[in-house]
Formats: structure tokens, sequence, C-alpha cells
């Protein structure tokens, strides 16, 4: 009856979502038995309405107004009672079950264990049912009602050990990023505290199907591709799936199988098969035995940067006597991603034997991208993940990262359509990495827990690399066990077994992937990450970023109550992470005094907060753009989104409002720019500007001018470059400039690169001190904590005379978008510097969001204009009129409408 997890791949004819009727209680709160539970007569009237499925249970109770407002100040603890962990769960729904040979239910992912009834019969218990990350499927033919009502009633158990105290489950953790101090168990006496929310995300939290087919049930449908590098044609075409004996008499048939692309011949593939009984097998169409599978001219899938992400379908039928069985299809890419590892030695207490990177379709891949996580309680929102995603391409990542919390689908299949590579792996610290606790059942669940995970992933065509471990290296034989998996599974990606740097063999030497894991995880001034003396800021690193992010004060306001505000407080700490000085936002305050002057109130804070952020991330992104391909390959800025409204780093925050930190990265991924270096290498006398070319072409004719600025507007120095080249992921030093004399303590560096005709790329404008940020040697660069030995100086920006500035927009609707045009123009003789325009629902209302502007923080020198578009969804004026805002730090507020 219990068989491994043999996934759907897409929903159709044969498979049915069970995602309405839900509802959910305490198994305290229930008297009757198990079995009369599950019987379609059971009243469950009584029980908590699920609003949404898949939905843990403290989602589910917030959904139904059980609690409330969980996310604002200090609800999340204060309001909802602790012990939801510690008590059994049971959702329940009824459906409708049509005429079919075989029915099975499908389970991608419950947490942590379960049993499962149909109709009074126990269909699968909780030592059979265990692993967040496991999935499951049973037949049930024989207990299902035919044309008739049917009751599905699952029984939770959540997660239940505490590890380092009893032991590990092999669920997931969310470590430091809430803090374990106030979210979660704390044991003073054992020096332990564990972070997670009340119910320990327990709950049926991905989605429940029901498969209704003939009697062979096809499974796991997956295309293997491969290309003769550096050739990109002819690809070689492997077509694999499972086929299961759903009942207990053999059974033969024909397997029929199709390929198709709009503007390519469709291909197509048959073979005869036998199963025993109750039989699964693996099916293979190999290019060997079918010559059809060799494809000349396929179009290629490639990263959104680098060209069009051609996607292609196949479709798989099982047929028994000219009649359909089933059948599934997915899409999938024709592509070679292939890792390597480089000769660079630069560091070798970090660790030799070269960096990690990897090349696709045969062409070196610079991976700039970010770590994403779904909602803290894990509410499945595919409008959310859709905002994120766009989000990401919009700042120009070109990969994300899963550390672990693999939630819905929707977003892997998003990533196909959109170009946006994926990595995805266990995680670190915790349940995952705790090996010398784990049992029996835990070696059981993590095996079964790769082989369903894999299944899931191993189709999409974004799916590059998978990582057995994060800060740890799994040990064998699990190691062992991992690989052997991923070799039976056919996984035609990278794979790393760790990425860090942490793990040593007996003689001391580094056992790791050529990935390094130093951070740092606080803020850093800009020329730290040009300086090469660093090893963080060069190689190849899967998480490096500012753990203290302060949201835009718009999205502050949602979540720290009014009485809360000012002075920075507990209640600020509870919404972030856990580590030391990220746990009271050490760092960031520490930056914004020392840096820009103590700040009045919080709106003040948030306001210069806002410039820390966006020049620490621009000169990250910019330095991996920049600094040479042979010592830089990977930087994932540590986090991409926020899981729920928190000052743990993000570039997205929860409110999907995006402030400094996202326009910095924006402006430091593009495609085609040009930068400036800070003074930050050798004996900081000479600054360097490059040009940059992320693209796969030739950029030619191209002009650059640079020019220094005083902080009253005054040109200090000018230079202007033209008919300049770049290559196809190129990067050139364009100009050298020494200290320039006479420059006001504050100044203003501009880099501007236009094209031949003269249309403009991008204009970068860097705000400077004559006191240089020191951070000391290496010694000094601590991973979780920012020491410096001076400090920039940019006060003098708090008392830059107002500069008058006016705003016009244009707005175009187009079905169910808009793009409105904003003009922003300096009247004045002053700079307006760091404005940031909005288009407001309403007048001086809240910003529109989710929303996607060409530029912001923009800054406008004496008498010039600019224009930026915008884009967004209609829908999301919560149908108020639009209209226009913008502020910036000497430029006070200025509303307008639409013409």
């Amino acid at each position: 009856m219990l068989a491994p997890r043999t996934g759907l791949a897409a929903q159709g004819e044969f498979h049915s979502e069970l995602a309405t009727g839900w509802r959910l209680i305490s198994a305290r709160d229930v008297t009757s038995s198990d079995s009369e539970v599950s019987t379609p007569s059971y009243d469950d009237s009584h029980w908590h309405p699920v609003h949404r499925m898949p939905a843990t249970v403290l989602q589910a109770l917030e959904d139904a107004g059980v609690y409330k407002n969980l996310y604002v100040g200090m609800n999340l603890t204060q309001t909802v009672p602790a012990d939801l962990w510690k008590q059994d769960w049971w959702y329940r729904t009824t459906f409708d079950a049509p005429e079919a040979e075989v029915h099975s239910l499908v389970l991608n992912g419950i947490n942590y264990r379960a049993d499962v009834w149909l109709n009074g019969h126990l269909i699968a218990d909780n030592k059979h049912v265990v692993g967040m990350y496991n999935s499951f499927e049973f037949v049930v033919s024989k207990y299902i009602k035919r044309g008739a009502t049917n009751a599905l009633a699952i029984k939770i158990t959540p997660e239940q050990k505490l590890p380092n105290i009893n032991g590990v489950e092999l669920a997931d953790s969310w470590l430091d990023w809430i803090n374990w101090k106030y979210i979660g168990y704390q044991n003073p006496e054992k020096h332990t505290a564990i972070s997670f929310v009340p119910d320990r995300n327990a709950g049926v939290w991905k989605r429940v199907f029901l498969s209704s087919t003939g009697k062979v049930l096809v499974r796991n449908p997956y295309v293997v591709t491969d290309l003769p590098l550096p050739n990109l044609s002819p690809a070689q075409l492997t077509v694999y799936c499972d086929l299961r004996n759903g009942v207990s008499m053999p059974v033969s048939g024909t397997l029929h199988g199709e390929i198709s692309r709009p503007g390519k011949p469709t291909i197509s593939f048959q073979q005869k098969v036998t199963l025993g009984s109750e039989e699964t097998r693996e099916v293979a169409f190999t290019q060997e035995a079918f010559s059809q599978l060799t494809v000349n001219n396929p179009d290629l899938w490639w990263p959104h940067e680098w060209g069009e992400p051609a996607l292609y379908q196949l479709k798989l039928e099982f047929k028994i006597a000219a009649r359909v069985s089933d059948a599934a299809a997915i899409d999938f890419g024709i592509r070679k991603v292939t890792q390597h590892r480089d000769s660079d030695n630069n560091f070798p207490k970090v660790g030799t034997g070269g960096n990690f990177y990897l090349k696709v379709n045969g062409k070196d891949f610079l991976i700039r991208g970010g770590c994403y996580t779904p909602d803290l309680l894990f509410k499945n929102d595919p409008s959310r993940d859709r905002a994120i995603s766009e989000y990401s391409k919009d700042m120009g990542m070109n990969m994300l990262r899963w550390e672990l919390k693999i939630a819905d689908d929707t977003m892997l299949d998003r990533a196909d359509r959109e170009g946006m590579p994926v990595m995805q792996g266990w995680m670190c610290c915790m349940q995952w990495e705790k090996w010398n606790q784990w049992d029996a059942e835990d070696h059981w669940v993590a095996l079964a827990s790769l082989r369903a995970r894999i299944r899931n992933l191993r189709h999409h065509a974004a799916a590059f690399i998978w990582a057995d471990g994060s800060d740890g290296r799994p040990p064998e034989p699990v190691r062992g066990q991992y690989h052997q998996i991923l070799k039976e599974m056919h996984w035609q990606n990278a794979v790393v077994d760790t990425v860090s740097n942490f793990k040593k063999d007996a003689l001391g030497h580094t056992l790791w992937n050529g990935i390094h894991m130093l951070g740092p995880y606080s803020w850093r001034p800009p020329s730290y990450w040009f300086d090469p003396q660093y090893p963080a800021s060069q190689g190849s690193c899967a998480e490096q970023g500012d753990n203290e992010s302060i949201p835009p004060f718009e999205s502050l306001k949602k979540y720290i109550p009014t009485d809360k505000l000012w002075p920075i407080n507990e209640t600020w700490y509870y919404h972030s992470g856990a580590n030391r000085g990220n746990s009271t936002l050490e760092t960031i305050q520490k930056v914004v005094e020392k840096r820009y002057g103590a700040a009045s109130d919080a709106e003040d804070f948030c306001k210069k907060a806002q410039l820390a952020h966006y020049e620490n991330t621009r000169a990250q992104f910019e330095d991996f753009a920049s600094n040479p391909w042979a010592t830089h390959k990977m930087t994932l800025y540590w986090m991409l989104d926020s899981q729920w409204p928190s000052f743990f780093g993000h570039l997205i925050d929860y409110y999907l409002k995006p402030g400094g930190a996202y326009f910095g990265a924006k402006k430091g991924m593009r495609p085609v720019s040009i930068v400036f270096d800070y003074y930050a290498t050798g004996d900081r006398k000479t600054a360097h500007i490059y040009v940059v070319n992320q693209t796969l072409k030739t950029h030619r004719g191209l002009k650059a001018t640079v020019r220094f600025y005083n902080v009253d507007g005054t040109v200090k120095f000018s230079k202007e470059l033209s008919d300049l080249s770049i290559t196809p992921n190129g990067r050139d030093r364009v100009l050298s400039v020494p200290r320039i004399p006479g420059v006001t303590p504050t100044y203003f560096v501009r880099c501007q690169l236009a094209e031949a005709g003269g249309r403009p790329i991008v204009d970068n404008v860097y705000w400077q001190s004559t006191t240089d940020d020191d951070l000391g040697g290496p010694q000094n660069d601590k991973a979780f904590i920012l020491n410096p030995k001076s400090w920039a100086d940019f006060t003098a920006l708090n008392s830059m005379p107002k500069a008058e500035v006016g705003i016009s927009g244009r707005l175009i609707r187009t079905g169910l978008e808009a793009r409105a045009d904003l003009t922003l123009k300096n009247h004045s003789s002053q700079i307006a510097f760091f404005m940031r325009a909005e288009v407001t629902k309403g007048r001086d209302g809240e910003e529109v969001l989710p929303v996607r502007y060409e530029d912001n923080y923009v800054t406008l020198f004496p008498g010039e204009s600019r224009t930026l578009w915008a884009r967004f969804r209609t829908a999301d004026l919560k149908g108020k009129e639009a209209q226009l805002r913008i502020e910036g730090y000497n430029v006070g507020k200025q509303l307008a409408t639409f013409d």
C-alpha cells in the first residue's frame, strides 16, 4: 500500500488537486476515534476552516481569525500559545472520486509525521509517513468510494525533538534568521536556544492530489540533455519515467512519447512494456535506440541575460489496448551545465585547489544572485513569489539559492520560464548537519527526502546546483549514499557537498568544493569589496551580505508599533537575526552614527540607512562585475527577500517595497556598466574606472564620462573617453584617476556610459569622503562584527543646500499592466541628492506595490532633468488614482498628478 514517492508531473485529466473543503482542529479537542473522524458522515462543522491549501497549522489558524496580526510587534509569541508544536493536529476534507481502475493519493509534503486515514481506514501510520521533505503516494483503490463522497483525514504530529537536547528530526530550521532569544525554545541551563515559530511549521504544507487512472501510472518524467561542446548542435536527449502497475496482476501496454516546441518538428517515440504485479520500474528512451532523440539545431535554454530560456514539452502516455491509462507532461530545456575549479590559490588559509565555477552551454558563468526564502509560516502565495521573481530579474540577478525551505513548485516553474537559474540544498547547522545525533529513522528519512527533492527538481531547466551540505560536509557513509542517489536519478547538473570551507581532514587540509563562507554578514564600506587583501571579497561565495537591513520608513511603521518606533528597543531586536551584533542591530546603528550623523528619530534613521545599504550592496556586485574573472566567480547576497517583517538581511522587504539595498544592487548588476573602485587598491592614491559587459555580445563605440564634483556642485575633474569597445563577458580598466586636490571633505564622483549615438546606458553617482574608510588588515575582518580603524565622514550631506525639483508624469495602461513615465527636473543650482520617486495610491498615499522602476534614489546635477519608467499592475492601485511623489536627501516632498 505504501510506496516510494512517485510524484505527479502535472495536474491534468487524470490528476486533481484536493485544495478545497479542508478543516483543522487540535487533536486535543477531538473525542471521536481516528477511524470515525475519517468517515464521510463525521460532523466537522465546528472545526476551523482552512481558507487556502496547503497551509501550516499556524497559518491556517491566522487565516481563520484565531490569531491576528502575527507579524506586528511581538504578537507572534505574546498572543500565540507556545505549545502548538506539542499537540497533534487533524486536517480533514471530503471529495468526490470519479470512476477509475486505480485511485491513489499523493502527499507532496507533510511536517513532520502523519497518520493518513481514508473513509475509516488507516492508509499509513506515522512511522512510515515521516519527513518534511519526503513525499508519498498511496494506492487506495479498494478504499475509495467511486461516484460518491469520500473523507480524507490526516493527523499531523509536529517535529518533537530538540537538537542538542534529545536528538533531531529532519524538518527545517530558521536558525539565526529569527531571534532565538525571543522566538522558539530557550534553555539557559544548557546554554541552548532554538528558533522556531509556535507550531514549528507543522502541517500539510505542500499540495495534496487525487490520481484516478487506468491500471498503469506514469510518474517522474525527465529528459537528460547533452551538447557536444564547444558545438551547440546536435543535442542528445534521453527520456526517463517511472511506470507503476497499480493492480495485482501483470499488465502490458505501450508507452508513447512526444517532444514538441512551436516552430520545431515534433519528435515521437514509443516502446512496449510489461509490468509484473504491483511493479514499479524506470523506463528509458535513449538516443542509441531512438535516433530521433538526436536533435539538430535545437533552441537552447539560456539564463535570461544571455538569451531566450527556450522550453520544450515532453508528453508521455501509457496505453493499454489503445486506451490511455495515464499521462504526464513536463516542460524542459536543452542546455548543458558543467562545474569546474580554477587554479586560484591566493588565499591558502581559505582553501587550495581553486574556486568553484560554472559554464552554461560552454560559456563562463559569473554568478550574481541572492538567497530566497518563503514566508515564515510557509504561506502558499504564488502572487508574492511572482513579485519576488520579477524583482530578482529587475535587479539583474542570475541565480537564486534555496537553503532548504523548498516551498511551492510555482516558483521553480517561473524560474524555468524566465531564465533564472536555481541552487537548492539542505539547511545548515541544525538537523540536517547534526549527523552525530541521527538515529536509524533519520538516516532513511534523509535518503528518501533526497530522492523526493531530486525527482521534483531534476526536470526543471533552471535547476543548476544541488548542495548536499551548507556549512557542514556530510560524513561517510551519508555522503556516498547521497552521491549514489544522484547517480541513480541521472542528475545532470552541478553538485557540491558543502558551500563552506570549514571542514578539515586529519592533516588540517580544507575539504571544500571551492566555495568559501567567510561572510561578511554585516555592513562593509564600499572600498572593502575592491580591496584584494580580503579573501571574502573574491573567489566563490554562496552567501554574503548585511544581516542588519533597515527597510524604508513606510514599511517599518507597519510592524513596529508607534510607541516602539524610537529609540531602537527590544521590539526591533525581536524582528532581528540572532547572532552577536545582528541581534541588536549593532553594526548598522554604528554605521549611521559614524558616517552620516546620529539619527533624530526612526524616520531619519531609516533615511540614512538607505544610503548605507545602497553603497554597500552596489559595491559588492560591482566588485564581482569589474574585477578579474580569474579571482571572482560567484557572489550570492544573503538574503534576497524577507520571510517576515524583519531587519534580518534582505534586498526586498516583506512588504515588497524596494529600498536602498535593492536599488544599489540593481545598479551594481547592470549588464553593461561603468564602475568606480573607491581608491581601494594599492596605496590608495589612485582610483580606477572600469567598463564591464555581462552580455554575450560585443559593445562598440561607447562613450564614458567621469567627473568629480564638490558638494556645492562645482566640477573639480572631468574626463571623456570615446570609441570604447568591450568584449562579451569582458571588463576593461579605461581610466586611472589620482587624488583630486581641493575637493570638499564630502564630494561626488559621477561615471556615465553612453552608446555611440548618445543614448545613456548608465549614470552612476558615488558619494565620497576625503577621509577613507579603513577596516584594517584581514585579521580585523570579522564576519558578524565591524570595527574599522577609521570611518569616512559624510555628515556634510546633512547640511547640503536645498534643491528645487519638480516632477511630472504620464501614465499608460495596457491591459492589466501600467507604465508610468516620471520626469524629474532640477530647477536649482544645487545638486539634488538621493531622490526617491514613487507612484502612490492616491495623493501622498502608500506606494503602489509591487513596482519596478528603471532606477531610483537618483541624483540630479544643477539644471538637469531625467525621465524614469515605473511598471506595476493596475489592480495593485486598489481602486485608487495613481499619483506621484518625490523626496530626497536635500529635496523636500513634492506631489503631482499624471498628465
